[in-house]
Formats: structure tokens, C-alpha cells, sequence
């Protein structure tokens, strides 16, 4: 069963996703960033920005491979998940498109998704995380939204070391 760990950018996922896959579980990482990266480095037009359905279905395609990919009673951690693309459809104002919604419909993650809360003091701006701290707060309203929308269970992490979150994630399994 794959578990989403999800929240606004730069809350502290991808710290506990490498973590986790430290600790030898199977991890999917976050998708939409590794591929701005790559067709950045590349000279590659599937971006949100340039492509945006092509990049949708790139970024869809690949979560459902990951979870497809998971056995039943293994358990698995991924960097976002589906409703995340639904989230950031909506902020953007933009239909959710009916792939997106097949997908979801098809393609589950255990009920309970750990959500990294906005967190100023760990907040820092990349080549890619370009929000603002306030931006990325709105993003993470959006994102919750979605998760309840979808009826998964919200599980806060707490303001605490990488360590002491994935303790918390553990114990909540």
C-alpha cells in the first residue's frame, strides 16, 4: 500500500521521502519537480508552463506506475499523488481534466496521507520552488481540499526533525 506524504512546497517531503527509502522502504519521488528539472536540462517543451496536458499526463502517468508497481501488503511511500494534480488544476483555475479524474477513480493510496503543515522557519526558495512562503501556504489550503474531497483521512505532522516525523509516520501505520 502506498501512503502520500503531501503539503505545500518546501514543508519538508522530500527529506522524509529520501529518509524513508534510507530506511529501505520503496519511495516514489516527487514527479512534477524531477521532470521540470529534466526537460529544463534537456531543452524539453512537456512543461506546466509550455505543455500543459502533456505534462499532466507525463507527471499522472508515472504515479500510477509507481502505485501500480507496489505490492498490497508492502508498504510504500510516495512525494504527492494524484489529488495533488487536481489541486494544482484548480489553483490554476483550469478544469480537472477527465483522464485525471479516471485515473484517480482507478487508482487508490491508503486512506491516511501524512500532510507536512507551512512551516516558515524550514521554507527555502530553488530554481524550481519559486513561491512565496504565502504562495505555497495557499497551495497547501488548495491540496487539502483536494485529499478531503477525495476522502482521505489528514494526518498533520508535527513541527519536528526529519527523525521525529518519520517516527511519527511510523507509529501512525
Amino acid at each position: 500500500m502506498v501512503y502520500v506524504i503531501t503539503g505545500g512546497p518546501g514543508f519538508g517531503k522530500t527529506a522524509l521521502i529520501t529518509k524513508l527509502s534510507e530506511l529501505g522502504y520503496p519511495v516514489g519521488g516527487e514527479i512534477a519537480r524531477q521532470m521540470i528539472i529534466d526537460q529544463k536540462a534537456n531543452g524539453g517543451g512537456v512543461l506546466p508552463w509550455i505543455d500543459v496536458a502533456g505534462f499532466e499526463k507525463q507527471v499522472m502517468e508515472e504515479r500510477i506506475k509507481f502505485i501500480k508497481s507496489i505490492d498490497i501488503d508492502e508498504i510504500a511511500f510516495s512525494d504527492r499523488g494524484l489529488p495533488d494534480q487536481v489541486a494544482f488544476s484548480l489553483l490554476k483555475g483550469k478544469k480537472v481534466s477527465q483522464q485525471l479524474i479516471e485515473a484517480l477513480a482507478t487508482n487508490n493510496y491508503a486512506k491516511r496521507v501524512f500532510l507536512t503543515p507551512p512551516w516558515r522557519q524550514i521554507y527555502r526558495n530553488d530554481p524550481i520552488r519559486t513561491e512565496t512562503f504565502e504562495e505555497a501556504e495557499n497551495i497547501h489550503r488548495h491540496i487539502k481540499t483536494a485529499y478531503i474531497n477525495f476522502g482521505y483521512e489528514l494526518i498533520e505532522l508535527p513541527f519536528a526533525s526529519p527523525e521525529k516525523r518519520i517516527e511519527f509516520i511510523l507509529n501512525s501505520l
